[in-house]
This record gives C-alpha cells, sequence and structure tokens, in this order.
C-alpha cells in the first residue's frame, strides 16, 4: 500500500533506470511510453494496481486558480464555469478511492488523488519538444497541487517524465531549453525525470542528480 507522495516519488526513482533503458531500446508513441511508465510503476516500483490510473478524468470544483480559469475561457461559452476537468497521464490515489477512479465518481477522484505525473515524449517527424509544452504541463500540475490544498488542506506530489530518446539530436530538446525546464520544476518543487539516449536526469526535492548512461 501506498500511503504519501513521498513513497510515490521514491517508485518511480526506483523504476526510472529500467524504464530508461527499454525506452532508449524503443521508438514509439508518447502512449506507448506512459504505458511502459505505467508497467513498471507497478512491477518495479510496487504501486498495487487499484491505486494506479491512467488518463483519468479528474475534476477541480469552484476553481479559483489564475491559470486553470483562464484556460477554461477557451473553451465554448456553453462549457465555461468554475468547474474544471484535467486529466494527468498517471495518478496515484490513496487507498480510499476504493479501486473506483470513474468520470462518475468526479467527487473522489480529486480528492484522493495523492500524486499526479505527466508524461512528454519527443515523437514530431522533424520536431522537438517545447519549452511552453512542457511549461504549460507544469503549471497545470503546480495549479492541480494549489486547488487540492485549498479545497482539502493537503499538499499532493506532483511531476515530470519526459522521455526524449529520438536518434537524432536535431529531434531532441535543446539543451537550454532543459536546462531552463529542470530550474523551474525545481523552484516550484515539482518532481523531474528526463532521460535521452546517452543521459538521464532526476530532480528531487530542489537538489539535481545528473547520470550520463
Amino acid at each position: 500500500m501506498i500511503q504519501s507522495p513521498e513513497e510515490v516519488r521514491q517508485a518511480i526513482s526506483k523504476c526510472f533506470a529500467l524504464v530508461t533503458s527499454e525506452c532508449r531500446l524503443i521508438l514509439a508513441s508518447e502512449l506507448h511510453y506512459q504505458a511502459m511508465l505505467y508497467h513498471h510503476l507497478r512491477q518495479t516500483g510496487g504501486i498495487p494496481f487499484n491505486q494506479l490510473g491512467m488518463n483519468v478524468k479528474t475534476t477541480i470544483p469552484g476553481v479559483q486558480n489564475p491559470f486553470l480559469l483562464q484556460k477554461s475561457l477557451t473553451r465554448n461559452t456553453n462549457y465555461q464555469n468554475a468547474d474544471i476537468e484535467i486529466i494527468p497521464d498517471i495518478t496515484v490515489f490513496t487507498r480510499e478511492i476504493d479501486h473506483d477512479w470513474r468520470r462518475r465518481n468526479f467527487a473522489n477522484t480529486l480528492k484522493e488523488t495523492l500524486y499526479s505525473l505527466e508524461v512528454k515524449a519527443s515523437e514530431r517527424h522533424r520536431g522537438r519538444l517545447r519549452q511552453k509544452e512542457i511549461e504549460t504541463d507544469i503549471r497545470k500540475l503546480v495549479a492541480q497541487r494549489a486547488e487540492t490544498e485549498r479545497i482539502y488542506n493537503r499538499r499532493i506530489g506532483v511531476g515530470m517524465f519526459i522521455v526524449d530518446v529520438a536518434p537524432d539530436p536535431g529531434e531532441r530538446m535543446k539543451e537550454v531549453t532543459l536546462k531552463y525546464l529542470i530550474e523551474s520544476a525545481r523552484q516550484q518543487d515539482v518532481g523531474f525525470w528526463y532521460f535521452n539516449q546517452e543521459t538521464q536526469i532526476e530532480v528531487l526535492a530542489k537538489a539535481t542528480q545528473i547520470t550520463g548512461l
């Protein structure tokens, strides 16, 4: 049983090397890498299957966070309200979710979240991951954490997991962009896992660890 955000962070770190080694051998879609990470969080990280969700639609009621409110304004006017639905790539829940994270159980999906993780992968033809799209995910994670703390007086864990294994360095994230995002995540206390074909980086609790493999 997983009971805290720190235990989730440890589970991600525990399977990081194995996920890295396997993803480097496969050129696939973001969703495929997400599924590989999900598999190892269960098998290597030890997160129980009844606490681990993927692409769970999560409702934040009465949103006050400026970033999320601004995002709601981009929707059709018929759907602009203070209730915002987000879909984290991977969510770890408390046991109180009772293995039910259907959309109709929206009253509990946010309340029982322990950790939200966003996954990004380089898969565009002649393109690369860009700073803005990662920044947007980081801001969304920080907003979810803030709203959970405001509503339930409980701080959840949040993190970014980036798979950047394109064989062509020209299709990988620029070094200056990566450095900027590492510092941004560190300053906002967002977990950050990144790897390409040569390097893996893990940012934990405002301390950076870089390993070349």
